[in-house]
């Protein structure tokens, strides 16, 4: 490489260090400045969006306080009957009569049996049942059922 570098003229070594300092000038650039500025960039907007939210949850977080507060205090025969019925009536809406193959009651709760039920479905109506009448699980032991998917739940419900 020493011979060869030896051998060229002067003028083209010129040429060829210039060449070299460019590219490399080039390649600091494409490497490491314009994915700074690019992060940059998107950080600057990340930053704008997750102001925004933050002052919209600030605007609404006295009302959630206050609605959490009626909520809680709204014992489960306020907000629609017994128990037995508020299991009855949500399993129904929530499609999940069908797999609903015992309930009894226990203490202040109940208890339930479902078999073969969508999972996804037994979350959301958990959710539901403890969000919008009150409940709240106890007791909860699932297995999985026959089909991908699918479960068998044994759970015991109570008012808060």
């Amino acid at each position: 490489m020493n011979a060869w570098w030896a051998g060229l003229a002067p003028r083209e070594r010129i040429i060829l260090a210039g060449g070299g300092v460019v590219l490399l000038l080039v390649v600091l650039y494409l490497a490491i400045w314009e994915p700074l500025a690019r992060q940059r960039a998107e950080v600057r907007a990340d930053i704008g969006a997750l102001s925004a939210d933050l002052a919209w949850m600030q605007q609404v977080a006295g009302q959630v306080k206050r609605r959490g507060a009626q909520q809680s205090s709204q014992p489960a025969a306020a907000s629609g009957g017994s128990v037995l019925t508020l299991v009855e009536v949500s399993a129904r809406s929530a499609g999940l009569h069908q797999a609903l193959e015992r309930v009894q009651p226990e203490g202040q709760g109940a208890r339930l049996w479902l078999t073969e039920t969508g999972f996804d479905k037994l979350v959301a109506w958990l959710g539901d049942l403890e969000q919008r009448h009150g409940l709240q699980v106890s007791q909860l032991a699932v297995d999985a059922g026959n089909a991908p998917g699918t479960v068998t739940a044994r759970i015991k419900v109570e008012p808060r």
